[in-house]
């Protein structure tokens, strides 16, 4: 009776299998390396305790944001074309765990009807990740979303993973087509290539080795390029909508109440609530902006985007990433103009599809403006008549009705019958 597993190094020599290994080795240093280098810089900005109460509330989320990705299912096109490409990689991800699973740790798990129900999932997501990544680059190329930045690199990710996923079905179609399992039928697309392959020299059995190696060293670039390109967000965006403390569209939290402060509180409070240079971000506002994925749909959604001021929200993200590694003044790379022109609507917080908390960053840029006291004129103005006269006009208490003088603005309660009823009644 035939035997129904996974043979994972069939027609694999020694020597190849070694090279995979030390391949397999490099990229995971690399990988590793790259991550520290991030983890390095968020832990330059101010410590933040991660609160478990903020991690039950962000489990609804998270299930909502990352995995059902409600926010980009909103762009029905592109909604459609990240779900083929990111559900395919994870299970095509969680293919090759098991894989190692099996053979590396001795776990024999890919047997029997596991193994074939194993490879029809991981054929027919693995044609979902495919189309979805050509989507993608007639998505790009036709730029059909002007808001995406359409560049070399973006194009280099969607290639490679194209032919990652090209290659594993070439050298499931030639494995197959070499065993003659009575079970390949379970794998849809490898047969139907392994019954094309038939006498072709290119996709013979000799040339199998050559194609699972070209396969796994594209595979292991992958892995060592992720942690220095925006591919990062595949492991930050989950964890900052996870873990990152809760602070939803709409809640502008003060950061302290000034009316029960001392002097001194008030000058420390200032210190570290206010940010001036990289490290007095916190920790988790720096991961944050390594969880950007330059989409753009915060630029199409806020107001002073669109109305032509010179605050674009993917901006100020990406300046606090590309500028981490330097400690430097914000201003040195960006301006008072910018922050100041965001009316903090949190449409950009709404729009984002891995939880970024914009507002959070530019009112904590904000308040280091006023530290150093770069602030428009008439704002500062605005602020001293609040202060003096609790209104931004600076007009005394007495004269709060005279703007509506000749604009026939209906009143509830007329004051001077309600004076004139008031001494009536005393009489």
């Amino acid at each position: 009776m035939e035997t129904v597993q996974r043979d994972t190094f069939w027609m694999i020599a020694s020597n190849y299998k070694l090279m995979m290994y030390i391949f397999a080795g490099i990229a995971i240093l690399v990988f590793l390396y790259g991550f520290y280098r991030r983890f390095r810089l968020w832990r330059k900005g101010v410590r933040e305790k991660v609160s478990w109460n903020d991690v039950k509330t962000n489990l609804s989320y998270f299930y909502q944001t990352a995995i059902a990705q409600r926010k980009v299912k909103k762009d029905k096109l592109f909604g459609f074309m990240h779900r083929l490409t990111s559900y395919g990689f994870v299970i095509l991800f969680i293919g090759t765990v098991l894989v190692v699973v099996d053979y590396d740790f001795k776990i024999p798990i890919l047997r029997g009807n596991f193994y074939l129900i194993y490879e029809l999932v991981l054929d027919v997501f693995g044609v979902l990740f495919l189309i979805g990544l050509v989507l993608a680059m007639v998505i790009r190329a036709r730029k059909i979303r002007p808001r995406l930045r359409d560049g070399m690199a973006d194009q280099a990710f969607l290639l490679l993973l194209l032919f990652i996923g090209i290659g594993g079905y070439i050298i499931e179609g030639i494995r197959l087509s070499g065993m003659q399992n009575s079970h390949a039928v379970w794998s849809p697309v490898g047969y139907g290539l392994s019954v094309l392959f038939q006498g072709h020299p290119i996709f013979s059995v000799a040339s199998y080795p050559i194609w699972w190696l070209c396969h796994a060293v594209l595979a292991f670039l992958l892995v060592a390029i992720i942690p220095y390109t925006k591919l990062l967000h595949f492991l930050t965006a989950p964890m900052n909508i996870l873990f990152h403390p809760v602070k939803r569209t709409g809640n502008i939290e003060a950061p302290y109440n000034l009316e029960e402060m001392t002097e001194e509180e008030r000058y420390d409070s200032l210190k570290i609530q206010g940010v001036n240079k990289i490290s007095d971000f916190s920790g988790w506002q720096l991961l944050s902006t390594d969880a950007c994925t330059e989409c753009g749909r915060c630029d199409n959604q806020c107001p002073a985007n669109n109305s032509g001021k010179p605050l674009a929200p993917r901006n100020i993200v990406t300046k606090i990433r590309d500028n981490m590694h330097h400690d430097e003044e914000v201003l040195s790379f960006i301006s008072a103009e910018e922050l100041q022109s965001c009316t903090t609507c949190g449409a950009c917080v709404e729009a984002c599809p891995v939880s970024i908390n914009h507002i959070d960053l530019i009112l904590s840029m904000r308040r280091g403006l006023i530290q150093n006291q770069v602030i428009e004129q008439e704002a500062e103005n605005m602020l001293v008549r609040l202060e003096e006269q609790s209104n931004i006009f600076g007009k005394p208490w007495s004269d709060r009705e005279d703007w509506s003088n000749g604009l026939n603005v209906p009143v509830l309660r007329d004051p001077k019958k309600v004076s004139d009823n008031q001494k009536k009644e005393g009489a």
